[in-house]
């Protein structure tokens, strides 16, 4: 036990930091808690000096532990609208309709006046940005900053605490870029070489987006220069479904194989000199000259965090092998891991670091029990499919939780893009970015070969999605699950040497198939209907039912004006979902069948098992129509109907005898009345028109209204219905003392989802924020 501490001794020093870290992301009072076990822990290491180690947790707790804001942090500016003049910290963004910019704070104007403050901001465009670059001075006009806001459900990501731990307390948003002044800042002598590359950065990106194609453009882009924004939405969906999206963000993987490239052919340059071999070690001369394109690779990427994680990685790696230290390769990443963190300490809860080093973790674990071996072209091919599996079996924990999908045809996928993407597509990009500085006419050429390998490379992952079983969409896995996942691997690791473990394998993998399953959702028939109200978007609805006979329901309503790619669906509704257990949708209900809901039909239906979809009109785009052929999915227009039943539910569609439609966009006018038993819910698009007027009645005990949005007309509606329960996104301040005093008022801004269970008779309420409390 001795000899293995003292082996892998950064390792364990690593795990006491990131237990400090851990500790610090759940404790409220972090400087009050580093106060009192810090000398208790000092006191334990100086009497006892094997403990030692433990002084890294008082440490990783003082790395991490949030730093009040001063008084002229930009946080107290939030809810105001003002003009912000600051340093743009990191590169600009692209995102598929727009821009982000990082603005450390500098001045703040407001009523005229000029003051002093500190602190980072995010803004997000309407339009796409071009000129400012990193390290620019800029002055952002008329900007209303707010806290940054997720939405309140189950399986939601945390925006908020994303942000805070990146040092980002508010957020805006601009729709012209008219409202960005740029001010450049010669005075920064020691940025200049970084405003150089990040100029260079810009204008290669627009050349791409000139000599090139879309989607091949947006590839190439992000595998070259780290701007991955442009990627539209479908084509992302199709990386993630074969287990390759690693390979739009620079990472690791990416640094990594600029490395080998680079050191292999350094070495074999090297090589050709009598006189360098009779001076010099060559493999670690060649291991310090791979430093440079390293740096070169981060700077041209933008110099973005999981960029110089992966950079500090790889880093490690080319010291140990010029000091002579690189037989110990899993202390070799731990001391990666310890330095980042250093740096980065909210870098543990990224998703990017987890699969990084987990993967690095399974390939080294596999080359320890079975060692990778690359004399014979049979050894190398052997070798990569055991990376491969390593690598995709350490990090499916990570895959499954974040994106709610196995990927089955990973390993071929990945055994067949990743030496295309990391050993042709990157170092020519890298060569074709370095040829432009010097000339256009050079660069192109790299250019239309790199755009002809990412054809190639499309062509693979178009094909390999069209199989039946390319990917299954399964539900967050469980603590259990991971545990017995976890305890399969390490019996799979360990059973060449420990031959017992072959009898607890079996045993490992059913408890690890048995929890999985169970984590689908499998409803029993019960007296209950269960009603979940989720928070969404404004002018947009959700609103999912479980039955009592085990089958479920999910409402989709809403219009905007604005295309958003299917966003409540993409990031609201299939988390709720997945969360829940729910890979199975009965009857997909679109009380509006606007843009955004028909792209987000499509999503939902390559995500999950629809058995039938009823819309409020005929108006759905071909893609649509397509895939519901292809899925066999049953279709019914609702605009036919008047009632649909299930056992003692009964839902009443109802439409007015005029539909008077401001604009020819907005859904058709519709009444959803939902009854069970003595319980009753209203809910539709357009439900004030006052042609609904005569349907504006309840006849049972408990009575639900659900409003999209509260305006001025809703309140005498309200008072008309006189429901015992209103449910609505977010009631204004001055309409509030008009609610009556009778109805029960749930905002899913506030509250979040809005659970409610109902045998039709009793009526029991829970909200999302209650339980997260």
């Amino acid at each position: 036990m001795n000899f293995f501490l003292l082996k892998y001794r950064i390792l364990f020093l690593l795990l006491n930091f990131v237990s400090g870290i851990l500790i610090s992301e759940f404790c409220e009072n972090e400087w009050l808690l580093i106060t009192v076990i810090s000398p208790v822990i000092g006191a334990l290491c100086l009497t006892q000096k094997q403990l030692a180690p433990l002084i890294f947790i008082p440490l990783g707790l003082l790395f991490s532990a949030k730093i009040p804001p001063p008084d002229n942090h930009i946080i107290h500016f939030a809810g105001k609208r003002v003009d912000i003049e600051g340093i743009l910290f990191r590169p600009v963004e692209t995102t598929e309709k727009g821009s982000k910019l990082f603005i450390d704070v500098k001045y703040v104007y407001t009523d005229s006046r000029q003051k002093t403050a500190t602190g980072k901001v995010l803004i997000n465009t309407g339009e796409r940005v071009w000129g400012p670059t990193y390290r620019d001075r800029v002055k952002v006009i008329g900007v209303k900053l707010r806290v940054p806001k997720g939405f309140k459900n189950p399986g939601s990501f945390d925006i908020k605490r994303y942000y805070e731990r990146h040092g980002i307390y508010l957020s805006g948003f601009i729709s012209q870029t008219e409202q960005i002044l740029l001010i450049r800042n010669p005075g920064l002598y020691l940025s200049l070489p970084f405003h150089f590359v990040d100029t260079y950065r810009v204008r290669f990106g627009e050349f791409i987006r000139e000599k090139s194609t879309s989607p091949e453009a947006e590839i190439l882009s992000a595998i070259t220069i780290g701007d991955r924004g442009g990627i539209p939405s479908e084509l992302r969906d199709r990386f993630s479904e074969t287990g390759t999206a690693h390979l739009l963000a620079i990472s690791g993987l990416h640094l990594g194989a600029i490395a080998v490239v680079f050191f292999f052919t350094i070495k074999w340059l090297l090589k050709r000199s009598e006189f360098l071999l009779l001076r010099f070690t060559v493999p670690r001369l060649a291991a310090v000259l791979t430093v440079i394109p390293v740096i070169v690779y981060t700077a041209i990427a933008g110099f973005s965090i999981p960029v110089l994680r992966a950079c500090i990685m790889t880093c490690v790696y080319l010291t140990s092998i010029y000091i002579g230290r690189d037989e110990n390769k899993l202390n070799t990443l731990a001391l990666a891991a310890f330095l980042i963190l250093v740096c980065y300490p909210w870098s543990l809860f990224d998703l990017s670091f987890r699969l990084s080093f987990a993967s690095v973790v399974g390939i080294l674990l596999m080359h320890r029990f079975y060692p990778l071996k690359f004399n014979t072209g049979t050894e190398r091919l052997v070798s990569s499919i055991k990376t491969t599996v390593a690598a995709s079996l350490a990090t499916l924990p990570f895959i499954v939780n974040s994106f709610g999908i196995l990927p089955l045809v990973s390993i071929p996928a990945n055994l067949f893009a990743v030496p295309v993407v990391e050993f042709l597509i990157v170092p020519i990009g890298l060569i074709s970015f370095i040829t432009f500085i010097l000339s256009e006419n050079l660069a192109q050429f790299f250019i239309s070969l790199d755009v002809t390998l990412i054809k190639l490379l499309l062509t693979g992952i178009e094909n390999l999605t069209k199989l039946p079983v390319a990917f299954i969409t399964v539900p967050a896995l469980s603590k259990l699950s991971t545990g017995f996942y976890v305890l399969t691997l390490i019996a799979l690791l360990l059973k060449s040497r420990y031959k017992r473990l072959i009898f607890l394998l079996p045993l490992f993998t059913v408890c690890f198939v048995l929890t999985l399953l169970f984590s689908f959702q499998i409803k029993p028939k019960t007296d209950y209907l269960k009603m979940s109200f989720l928070n969404v978007g404004v002018n947009e609805s959700a609103l999912f039912l479980q039955l009592p006979d085990g089958k479920n329901l999910l409402f989709e309503g809403g219009f905007l004006y604005r295309r958003n790619g299917g966003y409540m669906e993409r990031r609201i509704v299939t988390p709720f979902l997945l969360r829940s257990g729910i890979t199975t949708i009965d009857y997909l209900i679109l009380t509006s069948v606007d843009k955004n809901r028909l792209d987000g039909v499509n999503y939902i239906l390559r995500k999950f098992k629809v058995k039938e979809v009823l819309t409020n009109g005929s108006k759905l785009n071909g893609n649509l129509w397509e895939a519901m052929e292809r899925k066999k999915v049953l279709w019914q227009n609702i605009q036919h109907k008047t009632n649909i039943n299930f056992g003692d539910l009964n839902i009443e569609f109802i439409k007015p005898k005029k539909a008077n439609i401001r604009d020819s966009r907005e859904p058709y006018p519709i009444l959803c009345k939902l009854s069970f038993k003595d319980t009753a819910l209203f809910f539709g698009e357009s439900i004030l028109d006052r042609e609904f007027k005569d349907s504006w009645s309840f006849n049972g005990k408990n009575n639900l209204l659900y409003l999209q949005e509260i305006e001025k007309n809703s309140i005498d509606v309200i008072k008309e219905l006189s429901p015992n329960v209103l449910i609505t996104r977010h009631i204004p301040y001055s309409l509030k003392n008009g609610m009556d005093k009778n109805t029960k008022v749930f905002e899913t801004d506030t509250n979040g989802t809005v659970t409610v269970i109902t045998d039709g008779k009793e009526v029991y309420i829970k909200t999302f924020m209650d339980e997260y409390l």
